[in-house]
Order: C-alpha cells, then sequence, then structure tokens
C-alpha cells in the first residue's frame, strides 16, 4: 500500500479510538472533531496547507481550547461577544506564535458553542496535537516535501508597515464576516449557521491561492453532503443499532474521504463538519444539514465577494506579509 493509503487508515484508527474514550468515559467534552481535519491537513494531504513551527502546530489549537473554556468560564459576555473575543485573542496567539494553523479557531469557538467548560478539553486537545506533531514528524522521514514550513524573516523593513495595515484590514473584514452571521444565527436560533468548522472554511476560503474559491458550489456541496452523512451514520449508529460511537466515526470519516476522490477535492474543514453531529443537541440535530447549508453558503459567499481584491494581486500580499495561501490542495 501507498503511504497516503496507510496515513488515511491511521487517521481513522486515531478518530476512531478518540470516539471510542467517549464511549469509555462518557465524557463528550474530550470531543475535538476539528482533529481529523487537522490529521487531514498534516499526515494526507500532499503539502501541509498551514505553516508553522512544530511546536506552534501543537500549542495552537491548545493554547486555543484553553482560551475558550477560560472565556466561557470567567468572561460574563453574551454568546457573539464571547464568539468575538475568543477569534480576535485566538488570531493574535497565531500572530506571536508565528503560525498558520487556522483550525485553532475552531478549538476556542467550539468550547463557546457547545458549553465546553471542563479543562479535560484543553487537555484533550493538547494531547490529540502532540500525536499530530509526532506523527508528522516520522511521515518527514519519508518525504522532505512533506515538511512543515514557516515564517519568512526576508520581507524589507520598508515594506512591513504596509504589510501589518494590509493584515489589520484583512482580520477586521474577517472578523465582520463572522459577527454579522454570528448575529443572524443567534438571532434565528440557526446555532450551527457558525458551527466552529464553517468559520475556519471562511479562513480559508479568503486566501487568494485556495482551489476552491474556483467552484465555490463544490465546497458548499462538499460541507452540505459531509453534514448529511454524519447525521444519518450517527442516527443509524446510535438510535437504531445502538452501536458505539467510535463506529460512527470511522463509517462518517470514511465516507468524507470517498466524497473527496468522487468530487476530485479535499477541504479539511468537511472532516470536522462530518464529526460534529455527535456534540449538536437533540433541538438542532436533524436541522443540523440545513445549518451547515445556510451557513456555508453565506460565508463561501462572503469569502468571495469580500476579498475579490486578493485575487487579483496575491503576490502583493505574500510579498508584504500578509495571509499567504497554502500550495493547491489535492485529494
Amino acid at each position: 500500500m501507498s503511504l497516503k493509503t496507510w496515513t488515511q487508515i491511521i487517521t481513522l484508527i486515531l478518530i476512531m479510538a478518540l470516539f471510542a474514550m467517549v464511549d469509555i468515559s462518557a465524557e463528550k467534552e474530550i470531543l475535538f472533531p476539528e482533529i481529523a481535519a487537522l490529521a487531514l491537513g498534516f499526515w494526507i494531504m500532499e503539502k501541509p496547507p498551514w505553516r508553522g513551527s512544530r511546536l506552534a502546530v501543537w500549542l495552537s489549537p491548545t493554547l486555543a481550547a484553553l482560551t475558550g473554556v477560560v472565556l466561557l468560564r470567567y468572561v460574563p459576555l453574551p454568546t457573539i461577544g464571547l464568539v468575538g473575543s475568543a477569534f480576535v485573542i485566538v488570531v493574535l496567539q497565531l500572530k506571536l506564535l508565528r503560525s498558520e494553523v487556522f483550525p485553532s479557531i475552531s478549538a476556542a469557538i467550539l468550547a463557546i458553542i457547545t458549553h465546553a467548560t471542563s479543562w479535560l478539553y484543553p487537555l484533550s486537545v493538547g494531547i490529540l496535537m502532540a500525536i499530530i506533531v509526532l506523527g508528522k514528524i516520522f511521515l518527514d522521514k519519508f518525504d522532505e516535501k512533506r515538511a512543515l514550513t514557516g515564517y519568512s524573516d526576508t520581507i524589507d523593513d520598508s515594506e512591513k508597515g504596509n504589510g501589518l495595515l494590509l493584515e489589520l484590514f484583512y482580520w477586521i473584514k474577517v472578523l465582520s464576516g463572522v459577527l454579522l452571521i454570528s448575529a443572524v444565527a443567534l438571532r434565528y436560533n440557526f446555532l450551527f449557521m457558525i458551527a466552529p468548522p464553517l468559520i475556519v472554511a471562511f479562513v480559508e476560503l479568503s486566501r487568494p491561492e485556495q482551489p476552491l474559491r474556483r467552484t465555490p458550489a463544490k465546497g458548499v456541496l462538499l460541507l452540505f453532503l459531509a453534514a448529511c452523512s454524519g447525521v444519518l451514520w450517527f442516527y443509524l449508529i446510535t438510535d437504531v443499532l445502538h452501536g458505539p460511537l467510535w463506529l460512527f466515526s470511522g463509517l462518517a470519516l470514511g465516507t468524507v474521504l470517498c466524497l473527496y476522490r468522487f468530487l476530485k477535492a479535499s477541504f479539511p474543514p468537511v472532516a470536522a463538519i462530518a464529526l460534529l453531529p455527535v456534540l449538536v443537541p437533540d433541538l438542532h440535530f436533524w436541522k443540523y444539514p440545513l445549518h451547515v447549508l445556510t451557513g456555508s453558503a453565506l460565508f463561501i459567499l462572503m469569502g468571495l465577494v469580500f476579498f475579490r481584491e486578493v485575487e487579483q494581486k496575491p503576490a502583493v500580499l505574500a510579498e508584504r506579509g500578509g495571509p499567504k495561501a497554502p500550495g493547491p490542495i489535492t485529494g
């Protein structure tokens, strides 16, 4: 078997082991569905879609998860205020860590959306990210081209001022989009319109070289089909057959890998969307795919409209220290 096939199998085993731990412990707050997206990005994809040192890759989501729990426990703000605060704090953390591990945003906001107040949540994220980094170190021994890359320090001083302004303006637009759709979601009780992986998808699709910007309908379709498969597998396995969560997780993630192959596109947030139904309350469960469809359509449309100019001048943003897109994503 090829290395890629082995990494897919190991990713499935990791996710199924995590959900088996939930079955054993009956503690859902150790769940971090975005770990599937991170394993996809760092283990399976030909080139890691996020830059950062190994320490930054481990620390970014771990610190973000801790941030989400701390905000939820100690900061008396409404949900939209907590979401906005978490987003800003995590972006600052990523900047300080020189990291582009954008699923970290999901780690913080997931705690807020699901009311995860247990310290087990950031501990679980830290352990899972350690596994991701150790696996990446092992894989790098087989293929140096897959190795992590960090930021370049060769930017001319005269360009840094303009670069910082461009980057600040970029993040203000992203935050504005997140808050706008959050306000709609909370106003109409469509909470999972702002499912954390959708917010990560919005950030990813605001980047100029993201291939799905050229076929946005495919991005919406991937997210919607993943949500449908997650709901159906969860209902079939746990409600109809009274089976274990690890079986649900394996089937849901396996379906996502099939979708990637069938649609000839891969997009890490899709994997997290398929696993998230396990944390969706009964009130929203059957409407979850509709929430995802609405939220993904709005976020992707906003990403295309808000960030049209970055497609015209991606080299300028890269040169001046603005957000740099990853290389092309392949299935």
